[in-house]
């Protein structure tokens, strides 16, 4: 993980050299985690809806249908585009899937689980947080209060540590040797928990990052985009 350097050489004030690490595209940050079979990725659907890409429905994605515990073709689906304007920047497409009538999963053995491909959209989501922390960096490294870059106000940098420790948790804790060695703590329960962690950092970032933070083509596109894919995975609360 990418730990923040306040003082570090990086920590230019202005232009395109202002800290803050350039970040890939949205859409890129899923195809990155999508899981590959046969060079052929596979979307996960937990309900009703899917997430997806352009690139990733180009190379001919299958659909893994949780409820089902199987594998469709796309054309064994009946899928609905959602428009949703708040997505737009991200370049990912939100879809509404139902398998048609008749239509028969196919098992995959062990290619695919369906707590892999939750963990993936997991570490998907992590990928947004850690891209909204350092767009924040950059947009707070060219703002001046007190003299100084607002990001080396100590506030700044405590709320920053707290982003950073809850990414360092949600990057260890799912192969926490005391997890692995509990098997009565099912998974979805852990990957609960570190979305609500993931929620308040998400929340310390659009702070951090004032107007700025809520602007459609800013940090709200990575915070929008984690929120949907929390509310994907995450069962009713009373299921957990």
């Amino acid at each position: 993980m990418h730990v923040i350097e306040f003082q570090g050489p990086d920590a230019k004030p202005v232009g395109s050299k202002a800290a803050g690490n350039p970040v890939a595209p949205i859409s890129e940050m899923l195809e990155a985690k999508t899981l590959l079979v046969n060079n052929r990725p596979v979307l996960l659907a937990t309900g009703p809806y899917v997430l997806a890409t352009a690139h990733l429905m180009e190379q001919d994605a299958l659909l893994w249908h949780e409820q089902s515990a199987g594998l469709y073709r796309w054309n064994q689906l009946h899928a609905v585009h959602v428009q949703d304007r708040m997505l737009e920047p991200s370049g990912l497409l939100l879809c509404r899937v139902q398998p048609n009538e008749g239509e028969k999963a196919e098992t995959s053995g062990e290619k695919v689980t369906s707590n892999e491909l939750r963990t993936r959209l997991l570490e998907f989501r992590v990928e947004l947080c850690k891209a909204g922390l350092e767009q924040v960096r950059r947009h707070l490294s060219v703002r001046i209060s007190g003299g100084q870059s607002t990001f080396q106000h100590q506030l700044v940098k405590g709320m920053v540590a707290d982003i950073l420790t809850t990414l360092y948790m949600a990057e260890t804790l799912p192969e926490d040797r005391f997890l692995s060695a509990n098997p009565g703590l099912p998974s979805v329960r852990v990957h609960a928990w570190i979305h609500q962690e993931l929620d308040e950092a998400f929340r310390q970032i659009q702070r951090l990052g004032g107007g700025f933070g809520f602007l459609r083509h800013g940090v709200s596109a990575y915070t929008y985009a984690g929120q949907l894919v929390k509310n994907m995975l995450l069962p009713a609360k009373e299921e957990y």
